[in-house]
Order: C-alpha cells, then structure tokens, then sequence
C-alpha cells in the first residue's frame, strides 16, 4: 500500500473591496503561514487587467505583533504589477528589480524552488508565457522566501476595476510512505 501526503499553506484570493473612490487604494491583510511546512515550492499566480496607472501587488511578511496586520517594517518581499511594470521588492534594503509590461489580461506565474533548508534554489517567472525576472532566476535571492513569513497584504491602486485574482501556495514534495 501507498500513502501519499501533501501539506501546503494557501492563499486564494479573487476579489478585494472595493474602493471609495475610484483612485483610492484598497488592501487585505491575509493569514498566510508558512513556518509550520517543510515546503519546497513557493507558487504565486497573479492576474489583472493590467493598466499604465493601476496597481496589484503581494506583500510577505512576519506580522511580529500580532495585531493581523501588516506594517511597513515587517514587510519582506513585495511583487506585482504597478503602473505599467512588474516588480520584485526586497523590502529590507528597498532594492527593486523591474520588467517593463503590457496592458491587457495579463497573468504572472512565479515558481520558487525551496532547498531542503528552506532557502531558495531556483526561480522560474513568466508573464503570459514569456520569461521574466530573469536576473533572480540563477541563483535567486535569500528575500524571495522567508519560513518565518505568516501573513499576506494584497494591494490595488488606481482607477478602474483590475479584477485581480491572486493564488498562492507554500507545498511539500510529496511523501510515500511504503507500509507492508
């Protein structure tokens, strides 16, 4: 008999409030922890209607206080789209790493391979099928994932509805467990 166990910490998130006025910001503050999985690939999908002047971001973080939401100094990595680009943020030392976008449906894949220590491997990023961020694929940046992250803010900014729907996941490599 075989046992195959997959643990993973998700995050699924297809619509945010709307906004009081049409060029205001919203944002969410989402429990997103992954200290407790081993995990091995840190996924994130995320997909808009991309404008020159709107904006959809993920922020990671260790909210340290407890109060369920994410301030600016416990912020880590931020990525998305705003203002007609794609953006990584290492939000330690305020580095950004930009690829110019198109307007339009647009959806970023990013798959972050996870060593066994939890440090990141390899990076593979597109947007709508092309590759992105190619200058943190190899070797990717320690910024990218940090285990002790425990929550998730997704931002929108600017006029006009974005849509957003954002997915992300921290999963195992599957265990098989061999039971005679």
């Amino acid at each position: 008999m075989f046992v195959t166990l997959l643990l993973a910490a998700s995050l699924e998130v297809t619509s945010l409030p709307a906004p009081e006025y049409a060029d205001c910001e919203v944002l969410t503050n989402c429990v997103f922890d992954v200290s407790q999985n081993a995990g091995g690939l840190f996924s994130l999908r995320i997909e808009l209607d991309a404008s020159p002047s709107n904006c959809v971001e993920v922020v990671f973080g260790h909210d340290t206080d407890g109060d369920g939401i994410l301030s600016r100094r416990e912020e880590g990595m931020i990525t998305g789209w705003d203002c007609g680009e794609w953006k990584v943020v290492d939000c330690a030392n305020g580095t950004e790493t930009v690829c110019a976008g198109t307007p339009g449906r647009v959806r970023l894949d990013w798959r972050l391979y996870l060593g066994r220590d939890r440090n990141p491997r390899s990076l593979s990023a597109a947007v709508s099928g092309q590759p992105v961020f190619t200058e943190l694929c190899q070797p990717p940046p320690p910024f990218l994932f940090d285990p002790a992250w425990n929550a998730a803010k997704i931002v929108r900014r600017g006029p006009g509805a974005s849509n957003p729907r954002i997915d992300c996941s921290v999963d195992n490599a599957p265990i098989t467990l061999l039971i005679r």
